[in-house]
């Protein structure tokens, strides 16, 4: 029993050592690639389908994933990192097509919240009635609360520190601006329907992952920021989230 407990406290050491400041999650290699060039110490983990990139940035202790630009992919992803390395941190980035009007290629959008706008429900109606999206009404995810208490929840919050560094960086190279970075498994190109998503929902960009890793970030307690440069080439957010993982503290 004493062997026991001295492993099951090694064990557990081990697992307090392993802890990262940064879980950084996107979609794609071209995304992740100059992020995992740069690692020091670097090791590959993988579990299930799932792999992480491991090592150190600058002194930091860094954990990467692919997410697949899709939610199921990166809600299990995001709850894998969270669960095995307990990161201080998650970050969101890569590229986001442009749901808010004023937006333009290559401006940078740094999260001041998210929301996953993939819920609808529609008015009752009769066969032959025909379908009608644009006056579908927004249907809010019913996140789970202390107390096994469902609180319908449409945004997201965004860790204000990450946020606000994050912007000073992105000021200097691009025009920024913090808006809603919103995700569905959808590809939206009708200007009526991008117009409904931008005033329903407040979304400002759409990619297929970002709101959702939040929200599991949010329901694991862990803190989560996000970036998204419009109409992106990959690598291009990258860069940017190198420099935020160098210049932390």
């Amino acid at each position: 029993m004493r062997r026991l407990f001295l492993l099951l406290s090694f064990v557990a050491a081990v697992a307090r050592a392993e802890r990262a400041d940064f879980l950084l999650a996107a979609a794609t290699d071209g995304d992740l690639r100059p992020l995992i060039q740069h690692l020091e110490k670097p090791e590959t983990v993988t579990r299930a389908a799932w792999t992480f990139w491991t090592g150190t940035i600058a002194g930091h202790r860094v954990a990467i994933t692919r997410t697949e630009g899709d939610p199921l992919n990166a809600v299990a992803a995001t709850t894998l990192g969270i669960r095995m390395f307990e990161p201080r941190l998650v970050v969101t980035f890569g590229s986001a097509r442009p749901l808010e009007p004023g937006l333009h290629s290559g401006e940078i959008v740094v999260s001041s919240r998210f929301a996953a706008f993939d819920g609808t429900f529609t008015p009752t109606d009769i066969a032959g009635g025909g379908i009608h999206p644009l006056k579908w009404y927004k249907l809010r995810h019913p996140m789970m609360t202390p107390g096994e208490v469902e609180k319908p929840t449409q945004y997201f919050a965004a860790d204000a520190g990450a946020v606000s560094r994050l912007e000073a960086l992105a000021g200097k190279s691009a025009h920024v601006i913090g808006g809603t970075l919103g995700s569905a498994n959808q590809v939206n190109r009708e200007a009526d329907r991008i117009e409904w998503l931008n005033k329903q929902w407040g979304v400002d960009t759409e990619d297929g992952e970002s709101a959702h890793i939040a929200g599991c970030a949010m329901l694991l307690d862990t803190p989560v920021a996000g970036l998204r440069v419009v109409n992106g080439a990959p690598g291009d957010a990258s860069k940017l989230i190198l420099e935020f993982v160098e210049g932390s503290k």
